[in-house]
């Protein structure tokens, strides 16, 4: 007869927290995304200028591919419990993290929300990596 009891290893484990905030963040790129496209979010023409092709629409795209989709993909592991959950947040935050750096030498503006979205970035890349080495040590 098998246990019905097990022990949690880090492989199968799930991480709340971690699962919410990137939800949150692929929320937000999906939204900012959409919000691009539409026109309903005006960077001013200075702004647009500096934009590849001077395309809100392909800056949208970009923010999608970039951050959205990779903080999707990281929420959806940390909340089913996925074997890979450490390497994929941690490669979601890195790209979150370059985003902010390289989004205002593009635009050429600064809002706090790059601040506070670049922490987030740097703070869910240090989770995913901690995962990693922890499970790394467990195998």
């Amino acid at each position: 007869m098998m246990s019905t009891t097990r022990a949690l290893t880090v492989k199968d484990r799930r991480w709340p927290w971690l699962g919410a905030v990137c939800a949150g963040i692929s929320i937000n790129a999906f939204g900012g995304a959409i919000g691009l496209a539409s026109g309903a979010i005006d960077l001013g023409a200075e702004a647009q200028a500096r934009l590849p092709m001077s395309n809100p629409a392909l800056a949208g795209l970009a923010l999608v591919l970039v951050v959205g989709v990779p903080m999707g993909l990281a929420a959806a592991s940390a909340l089913a419990g996925g074997g890979k959950t450490g390497p994929i947040a941690h490669t979601a935050g890195v790209l979150l993290a370059a985003w902010i750096v390289v989004q205002p030498a593009v635009i050429g503006e600064t809002s706090w929300l790059q601040g506070m979205f670049g922490v987030l970035g740097v703070l869910v890349a240090l989770r995913g990596w901690r995962i990693t080495a922890h499970s790394n040590r467990s195998a």
